[in-house]
């Protein structure tokens, strides 16, 4: 299944990229259960990379309206560690290349 971006199709906004995602807490939940369960030096699959760049992007959207500053660092980080596995064949804001990705994803598990 290919889940890199085409220049045709839009960046969803955060609302519609997360319409239908487990809460903020749950995936806080599945996050730590996914690494309690492993051992060391364990891989992990994209999926893992892209439900916790989402979720660094859902959390430091809380934060920014009013400061943001250490949590949208973050996001944006696990942000670009999803384009640098991906290797997308554009150029484009980090962040919304994670909605655009998590949205695709939704949609693709239906």
């Amino acid at each position: 299944m290919n889940h890199l971006h085409t220049t045709d199709e839009p960046f969803p906004t955060p609302e519609q990229a997360y319409a239908d995602a487990p809460s903020i807490l749950d995936e806080i939940g599945w996050t730590a259960r996914t690494l309690a369960a492993l051992e060391c030096f364990t891989a992990l699959d994209r999926d893992f990379y892209l439900r916790k760049a989402a979720l660094l992007d859902r959390l430091a959207l809380l934060d920014e309206p009013d400061t943001p500053g250490d949590t949208t660092d973050t996001a944006v980080a696990a942000a670009l560690y999803l384009l640098d596995l991906d290797q997308p064949a554009v150029i484009c804001d980090p962040r919304a290349y994670v909605r655009q990705q998590y949205a695709r994803t939704l949609t693709d598990d239906q």
